[in-house]
């Protein structure tokens, strides 16, 4: 598995969520309002682009205009439609600000559009035939590109063919014409009040598709929310309880990711994840992910609904802070310890263990509290039964090359706790030096590498002292033969705590370095 639950969030559309404060919005679906900056950018880059082509097009038809009017209506359109684009281009305002926004920015080109067509069309005489005018065509379409709600669709679109009469009558008091009879005043604002109607109508259809898509996205009791994570398995969501005041993490997994070509292969997965998920819910270590839930959706989506987490991942940790001092590795590496020995003695390998599946987080009181994550989908110690051998046979190999012990790479023999030993002390390498194990160019080097090469010793590659003893302890575990490394995680503990260090990461440098250096809090 390559991605993990957490309040971190894995790809750029994430990330921007929560930098703009996105947030669910009243029977709009979550994806329009991910993409809600994008749809205003292109609105205005459309507009501007109808504003060059408008000229070129009077030209032709041979429509006289006031040149002043026309000029000023262009400008003002040019300066709202260049600073929209690049409010929300900015990602500075949250996707409902920029839904306001947006309606401010349909009227007032609603406006500049009935100044620069208000002499030409209104002074010329009675209205013939039907007549849309650019009012018209901008209200209809406005809803398409960047939805709303109804009520707001309607405030907003009745303004917008309001504006058409407004300037009118403030032209005709300004001396620039007779002020039109009734008559011709209901011949050209008809057509605005039928694109009123229509644009409700639209924003109707995507209101209805909206809670319909909500509907979909009901996960048991639980309601997804926002995108915070994507990974080749499938994606993460933030989730609430739909009684119960909790968020939570909801990973979803797509079978196809999984390998299961046809519905009894399906099925075979579906019982394993059922069986392993019941066996996770099982388990008690304060330092394993809680999974809350698990099942499947009417889409044959799987889903496990697991406890939200506030801190950053050993990934981050080092891409960001760079090597960690021993006494705290030792601290980090002992909490992953006690995770794993529970999970081993109930006879479940992790496979998966490397830097961005152990999260430190804030925990209560706790600081530097350590969760084991992507306790999902694990593998049985003994032989694969013969369910596991068809998944297998279709898929490929489990783990991240990075950290991938060698009788997994091998794919020989049973596999044990101790495999997750050897990607542990990947782990605790890279933490105290802020490197791979073996970095190589490509995934199938560093399989064959921890296959084959003996690796480098910590201190010849970290820019800290690293003591002796720990060192040792780190190298033992990436021994190649699993009985060569410590026998499991309980005693690879007791070795980490008779060093003596742990004791020198206190609360007081804890609390100093999340003050200092950790992310903020999460609400």
């Amino acid at each position: 598995m390559t991605d993990h639950i957490s309040l971190a969030p894995r790809t750029e559309d994430a990330l921007s969520m929560v930098r703009t404060g996105a947030q669910t919005h009243p029977g709009l679906p979550v994806d329009l309002l991910q993409n809600v900056s994008k749809r205003l950018q292109f609105l205005c880059l459309l507009i501007l682009a109808v504003t060059v082509v408008s000229p070129i097009a009077t030209q032709i038809a041979g429509v006289s205009a006031n040149t002043a009017l026309r000029f000023g209506s262009m400008a003002f359109i040019w300066v709202c439609s260049l600073a929209v684009y690049f409010i929300a281009r900015s990602d500075k305002l949250s996707a409902v600000r920029l839904l306001q926004l947006g309606l401010l920015y349909e009227v007032l080109l609603a406006l500049a559009v009935s100044l620069s067509l208000a002499e030409p069309n209104w002074f010329a005489g009675p209205a013939s035939g039907l007549r849309w005018s650019g009012v018209a065509v901008l209200i209809i379409i406005y809803p398409v590109i960047v939805p709303n709600t109804m009520r707001a669709t309607l405030v907003a679109s009745l303004a917008a063919a309001a504006s058409e009469p407004a300037v009118v009558i403030a032209l005709s008091l300004a001396g620039m014409g007779p002020l039109p009879p009734a008559g011709q005043f209901f011949g050209y604002l008809w057509p605005n009040i039928v694109a009123v109607g229509f644009a409700v109508a639209i924003t109707r259809v995507i209101y209805d598709l909206g809670e319909q898509l909500q509907k979909a996205r009901s996960m048991g009791s639980y309601h997804l929310q926002e995108l915070i994570g994507k990974g080749g398995m499938g994606e993460v969501w933030k989730a609430t309880h739909r009684f119960l005041a909790r968020t939570a993490a909801v990973k979803l997994i797509m079978p196809r990711t999984l390998g299961a070509k046809d519905e009894a292969a399906a099925q075979v997965t579906l019982r394993r994840f059922e069986r392993e998920a019941q066996t996770t819910a099982s388990l008690r270590s304060p330092h394993t992910i809680e999974l809350y839930d698990f099942g499947v959706s009417r889409d044959g989506t799987f889903y496990y609904v697991m406890e939200m987490l506030d801190g950053l991942d050993l990934q981050t940790l080092v891409a960001k802070h760079g090597p960690q001092p021993p006494e705290r590795v030792v601290h980090l590496l002992r909490q992953a310890c006690h995770s794993l020995y529970e999970a081993h003695r109930a006879g479940l390998v992790h496979r998966d263990i490397k830097p961005a599946n152990i999260f430190m987080c804030r925990y209560g009181t706790d600081l530097d509290f350590v969760k084991v994550l992507d306790f999902g989908i694990v593998k049985r110690e003994q032989l694969p039964d013969k369910e596991e051998v068809q998944l297998t046979a279709v898929g490929m190999i489990s783990g991240t090359p990075a950290y991938l012990a060698p009788e997994m790479a091998l794919a020989e023999g049973p596999i044990d706790g101790r495999a997750d030993l050897y990607a542990l002390g990947c782990v605790g390498y890279w933490l105290l030096a802020g490197q791979l194990v073996f970095d190589k160019s490509n995934p199938m080097a560093m399989v064959v590498a921890h296959s084959t090469e003996t690796a480098a010793p910590i201190s010849s590659r970290s820019e800290i002292d690293v003591p002796e003893g720990l060192e040792r302890i780190i190298m033992q575990c990436l021994e190649k033969d699993p009985g060569d490394r410590p026998p499991n995680a309980r005693a690879l503990s007791l070795m980490l705590g008779e060093l003596g260090i742990e004791e020198h990461w206190t609360d007081e440098r804890r609390a100093k370095w999340w003050d200092l250096s950790g992310p903020p809090p999460q609400v």
